[in-house]
């Protein structure tokens, strides 16, 4: 299985670079990575980015946005990084849920594999309030198709996607952590209140 970390965006609500955001000292990515690697689920972790920030990663698999695709989005991160590796299974991660945990993405990739041969999932994520998080989830080959015409129509949405495949999405309650493991950073009064709860 191969891990993406979707880190392409322009973070003008934050007003820096969220994947150089710091959280007790580490820059956002850094503490995904970490996340990730301590699973042991991934055989490769990938930074999808654009061509600006892709030089700026201390990290050696960087993929950058196909021309073609630019400014398109999360998606297109998603279809580039797709195209460029064959796997069974992709595990999803926007860089602004940097308190992403090792027991959420087990937990969701035992949920998927339950549901897999049953219900033939190709995608399953979380969903909290009844919104859907589809930049937290796993998606499998069969999504590819469904994301190109998406990026090739008016409708880059991930939204545009998950309902034209079987998907299905797990409780954030049913993760037994502080909500905060979920919560995208968008803003700095966001990091800063988080910092707070943590430094309790």
């Amino acid at each position: 299985m191969k891990a993406i970390i979707l880190a392409g965006g322009r973070s003008e609500r934050f007003g820096a670079q969220k994947a150089f955001a710091e959280i007790q000292g580490q820059y956002f990515y850094q503490r995904i990575i970490d996340v990730l690697e301590a699973t042991n689920m991934f055989n490769k972790i990938i930074i999808s980015t654009n061509e600006e920030l892709a030089p700026k990663f201390d990290y050696s698999d960087v993929v950058v946005d196909a021309p073609q695709y630019k400014d398109k989005g999360p998606l297109a991160g998603l279809c580039t990084v797709m195209k460029q590796y064959d796997d069974e299974l992709f595990f999803v991660v926007s860089v602004d849920t940097p308190m992403i945990s090792k027991k959420a993405i087990s937990k969701l990739y035992q949920f998927m594999v339950a549901h897999l041969i049953e219900d033939k999932l190709d995608i399953a994520g979380f969903i909290a309030d009844n919104y859907p998080i589809p930049t937290i989830a796993f998606y499998s080959p069969k999504t590819l198709q469904y994301i190109e015409q998406a990026l090739n129509s008016d409708d880059y949405s991930f939204k545009n996607v998950y309902n034209q495949v079987d998907h299905a999405w797990l409780n954030v309650e049913d993760i037994d952590a502080p909500e905060y493991w979920f919560k995208n950073i968008n803003y700095q009064q966001d990091l800063d209140s988080l910092e707070q709860v943590l430094n309790k």
